[in-house]
């Protein structure tokens, strides 16, 4: 996953949740200010600063929106190849159309990764005729500047992300290339990650060069953006390991053993005391005479007023579990989380009708890299085998209460 510091819901555009992640404002604001005072000035002499200003900020709000553009594209591209888009943020230097899980074909991969650069194309193309436009039309200077100067962006936007190197799209590309070639998706991932590390750390070297001549900005600009390429393409291999793991690692490998149930006759005053103030979990499976009989939560039991708490048996605030999270022990972690709903904090593992464990996701990234770090599971592990590695990880029985 690329180094993000946390985002806010802007809204949602072609159902896609849109998010602003908090490293945008920096690099809009730098963004703007070179525009307004060094691309401008230069390209359009002898104005006002305040046109300037007015310039910059124009075009850094549609460049923008041309990137969010950029990644609807794959969204929706993604979306008609029957690969899950959760939101598209906007961050430094870019933007990321967060999907669920990595395409299930090579083509897939191709074709999704290719609608950004394409949607790129189009857009140079639109704000080349609309500044052609505003030129046959006798519009003022700065608008056709700043036609001209988005068209010129997007076509360097497409170009630049073309460039083989993971994770920009040119080098998802090359992975797809590479993985059908191979037929290994792990391998394909590395190559790529390596393109994207060589191409970084040629930024790097570029933008020192250009310092020690005394180009500042430009040496800035090169520097900066290799090194975020460097991290983008560490971080992005990192997660992409991770991921490709949890598909194959059952839930039953890092679930936690079977959680306390509560009897069904206690009060819900004794359930408070005895369970949600000394327990971790947000919910617990609830048994009559042994056989569960459904789930009640920290916020079922908060809803029966105080004075009533003592008299209530935990019975008459149970829900059915099927209302709750819940998974099976060989499904994959993968399937599990992606079925865990937001604000859920844990899921309960059950086994024809029997709680068996739980399974807590603040800890599951916790467990399979100890489970790495002993030898138990490794990605050349699970290519090796065919990703049937979670079949080979051995797990002791879930202890019976």
């Amino acid at each position: 996953m690329l180094p993000l510091f946390g985002s806010f819901r802007i809204g949602r555009w072609f159902g896609f949740p849109i998010r602003i992640d908090y490293s945008w404002f920096p690099v809009a604001a730098l963004v703007i200010w070179t525009f307004s005072t060094r691309e401008f000035p230069r390209a359009l002499p002898f104005y006002p600063s305040s046109t300037y200003l007015a310039m910059g900020t124009a075009a850094a709000l549609l460049f923008f929106l041309s990137v969010l553009l950029h990644e609807l594209g794959h969204a929706l591209a993604g979306r008609m190849r029957g690969v899950t888009v959760e939101h598209i943020t906007l961050f430094i230097f870019g933007g990321i159309a967060q999907a669920r899980d990595e395409p299930r074909r090579p083509l897939d991969e191709f074709l999704l990764t290719a609608a950004g650069p394409l949607t790129s194309l189009a857009l140079a193309g639109l704000f080349h005729a609309a500044r052609l436009a505003a030129e046959a039309w006798y519009a003022s200077p700065p608008v056709i500047t700043v036609l001209g100067f988005l068209a010129l962006l997007n076509f360097v936007l497409a170009v630049f992300n073309m460039i083989p190197g993971f994770p920009l799209d040119g080098g998802r590309i090359f992975r797809s290339i590479v993985w059908a070639v191979t037929g290994d998706l792990l391998r394909a991932t590395r190559w790529a990650t390596r393109g994207g590390r060589l191409f970084g750390a040629a930024l790097i070297a570029l933008g020192l060069f250009n310092l020690s001549r005394g180009q500042f900005i430009s040496g800035l600009w090169a520097a900066f953006i290799g090194w975020f390429v460097v991290n983008a393409a560490a971080s992005s291999l990192r997660h992409f390991e991770l991921r490709y793991l949890m598909r194959h690692i059952p839930v039953a490998a890092v679930m936690s053993p079977r959680p306390r149930a509560i009897e069904a006759g206690l009060s819900v005053e004794r359930a408070i005391s005895d369970f949600f103030l000394r327990g971790r979990q947000e919910a617990y499976a609830v048994e009559r005479d042994g056989g569960l009989i459904g789930v009640v939560d920290v916020r079922a039991v908060s809803e029966v007023p105080a004075n009533l708490r003592a008299g209530t048996p935990v019975s008459a605030v149970t829900r059915p579990a099927e209302e709750f999270p819940v998974a099976q022990p060989d499904e994959s972690l993968v399937d599990a989380l992606f079925g865990l709903r937001a604000g859920a904090s844990s899921l309960l593992v059950i086994r024809d009708g029997f709680v068996v464990g739980a399974l807590d996701p603040r800890e599951v990234v916790a467990r399979v890299r100890r489970m790495q770090r002993l030898g138990l599971v490794s990605p050349e592990q699970v290519a090796g085998s065919g990703g049937t590695a979670g079949a080979d990880i051995r797990t002791p029985p879930a202890k019976s209460a």
